[in-house]
């Protein structure tokens, strides 16, 4: 099953809003809305549509219909990564950037990486 509550916690964070924000506007309790997030509790109908509409995503995007992977339509692998990457704090999302930097410069040393983003070879 799809995991809406990375999606729509990716979206709350997309629009730079805090769970606090977020119960605010909607007044969707903040425990509530955590539930949502940690995939503990589903939203009804009318609340998932009151978070979508907060969000500026559409139940296709969130639902994955159609084979999207988030409201920004990355591909599943790279919303998975960034999710993950998320989830860390800034000094080890520093240290994996720098992993991955390196990653990526081996395998274009060895003819590996066939799509290397220009901005890791400045």
């Amino acid at each position: 099953m799809k995991d809406i509550g990375k999606i729509l916690k990716y979206a709350r964070e997309n629009k730079k809003y805090t769970q606090k924000q977020v119960m605010e506007l909607t007044g969707i309790h903040r425990k509530s809305l955590s539930g949502y997030e940690n995939n503990v509790a589903e939203p009804d109908l009318s609340t998932f549509a009151t978070l979508a509409n907060l969000y500026g995503v559409s139940a296709d995007e969130v639902l994955d219909i159609g084979g999207k992977a988030s409201s920004d339509s990355l591909p599943q692998c790279e919303f998975q990564v960034l999710s993950l990457f998320k989830e860390l704090d800034p000094k080890h999302q520093e240290e994996l950037l720098i992993q991955i930097t390196a990653l990526v410069r081996f395998l274009h040393t060895k003819n590996m990486a066939p799509q290397v983003s220009q901005f890791l070879f400045r």
